[in-house]
Parts: structure tokens; C-alpha cells; sequence
């Protein structure tokens, strides 16, 4: 009995070139499979929208209803009476890196947003003293904020990217980690 058994243990391993001595290949995997899309930033209640100052009624899917370049989106208007920026929420599986391509963002400076390390920058086609975007990884995503101050207001009553920052912050336990 013990040769038969020492001989189901040389059968179900396999030996490597040191000699120790490795699982067989043919053990099933319990990991679970990575999402094949983004987190939803619509998703968020309409309770911690309206609790970070965003009108929870203008949210929009999408720019124009559609995703982009791999990106869920989501954006909302700043609560009346002011209604002087819309926030966009871009969530994709990008690394640190993707806002750090030249031909279409500058001013990178590295900023900590509500408990999160994150780079904030600019487009190359926006003002910064009126627009401000924000990013930051969570897992495998990349996640994405821009404020961009409405057309109609002349003279913003707040910095931008400090305005990002506050609204991001408040939204942070309902972004993924």
C-alpha cells in the first residue's frame, strides 16, 4: 500500500529543474475573471450627488449618450440656483499614464484628493481658470474627473480645481478603491 501510494503522489506532480517539486498544470484557477467593462459612474446614488453639490437630475450617460475611446462616462450639472459647471466622471482601464500624453494634456502636478493620490491636469484646449481635470487609479481602472465652467457665466465665483477637488472628495466613498 505505501509504494501505490507514493506513486499517485510522483504521478499528480511534476519536477523542476532545482527539484522541488510543482503543482500539476491541469488544477482548476479560483480567481475571478477581470471585468470586461468599467465601473458605471452613474451609478452613484443621487443622494451623494446632490449631497456634493451636483443636481442629481441632470445627470447624463455619456457625452451625448455615448461612451468614448473605452471610457463609461457620467456628468451632471452644479445644483441651482448657480448651475455654473458640469462634472464629468471617465472611468476606463487606463493607467496613471494616459493623462500624461502631451498632445492632449499639460500642467500635471501631482495633488491629493480626498484620501487619494492623484494627478491633476489640464487639455491643451482648455482655461484653467475655468476648467480642471483630476485623475487617479483604483485597481485597473483609471478614473477620470473634469469641471468645465459653463459658457454662459462670465466670472467664475470659485477656482476650479479647488471646486473639483471638493466635489471629487465627496464623492470618494462612492468611487471605487
Amino acid at each position: 500500500m505505501p509504494i501505490g501510494c507514493g506513486l499517485l503522489l510522483v504521478l499528480g506532480c511534476s519536477t523542476a529543474v532545482d527539484g522541488d517539486a510543482l503543482a500539476d498544470d491541469t488544477s482548476t484557477s479560483t480567481s475571478a475573471a477581470a471585468p470586461t467593462t468599467p465601473w458605471d459612474p452613474c451609478t452613484i446614488p443621487d443622494e451623494a450627488i446632490e449631497r456634493a453639490g451636483l443636481n442629481a437630475s441632470t445627470k447624463e450617460s455619456g457625452i451625448f449618450g455615448r461612451d468614448q475611446n473605452g471610457f463609461k462616462i457620467c456628468g451632471w450639472e452644479s445644483s441651482p440656483p448657480d448651475d455654473e459647471y458640469f462634472l464629468r466622471i471617465f472611468v476606463g482601464f487606463e493607467s496613471l499614464d494616459f493623462v500624461d500624453d502631451p498632445s492632449y494634456f499639460d500642467r500635471l502636478q501631482p495633488v491629493r484628493v480626498g484620501t487619494r493620490d492623484a494627478l491633476r491636469y489640464q487639455q491643451l484646449s482648455a482655461d484653467a481658470s475655468r476648467d480642471c481635470g483630476v485623475a487617479f487609479t483604483a485597481g485597473p481602472e483609471l478614473i477620470r474627473a473634469t469641471l468645465i465652467t459653463s459658457a454662459l457665466v462670465q466670472q467664475p465665483s470659485y477656482d476650479p480645481c479647488t471646486e473639483l477637488s471638493t466635489v471629487v472628495a465627496a464623492l470618494d466613498s462612492e468611487l471605487p478603491s
